[in-house]
């Protein structure tokens, strides 16, 4: 089913790899299902419909409009793995997004992007970004901090540090492995 998804991953701008590393293949490096579907959206009444838009990888988002809240994180989507990630594995969070519309023409804000273990909330890695107008791939990364089997951690976007309109495309969890010694 990944195999798919294998063509976004060129559009990642990631640091070289070992080249034991580079005989796996693109689509075995994700571990989550970034399909935008497969978003789990919280902190909404009524969850945001998926919609349909050529502009962005897959031809799918989902459109939130948030009020802005001193609590950001109330507001958000997760994407959880699906397969284990192994202590000191480099994870690549990639995600696509655009600011709809914001007050004053500011851009987009999302406070906080991380990886998170759970079922208790832990944040291992993380990082804010500013969202422009037109569809763009973000990314981070970091390290595992220790052994997670699937379904232990999540990619989390917490959305609600503006008032604005924010798409939001597929969300990617890459696992690079260990960097070679």
């Amino acid at each position: 089913m990944l195999r798919q998804f294998a063509p976004a991953l060129a559009l990642l701008a990631v640091a070289p790899i070992a080249a034991a590393q580079e005989t796996r293949s693109a689509s075995d490096r994700i571990v989550n299902d970034p399909r935008v579907p497969a978003l789990t959206v919280y902190g909404l009444n009524l969850p945001p419909q998926v919609r349909s838009d050529k502009a962005v990888q897959f031809g799918k988002a989902l459109r939130l409009s948030l009020d802005g809240h001193v609590d950001f994180w109330r507001i958000g989507v997760i994407t959880p793995t699906l397969k284990p990630v192994k202590k000191g594995d480099r994870i690549v969070i990639a995600f696509w997004a655009r600011a709809e519309k914001t007050e004053n023409g500011a851009p987009g804000i999302i406070r906080r992007a991380q990886l998170e273990a759970t079922p208790v909330v832990r944040t291992i890695f993380e990082k804010s970004f500013e969202i422009g107008p037109e569809w763009k791939m973000y990314q981070f990364s970091g390290f595992a901090d220790q052994d997670y089997p699937a379904n232990r951690l999540n990619a989390a976007l917490h959305l609600d540090g503006a008032k604005q309109v924010l798409d939001i495309g597929p969300v990617f969890i890459l696992d690079y492995g260990a960097p070679a010694q």
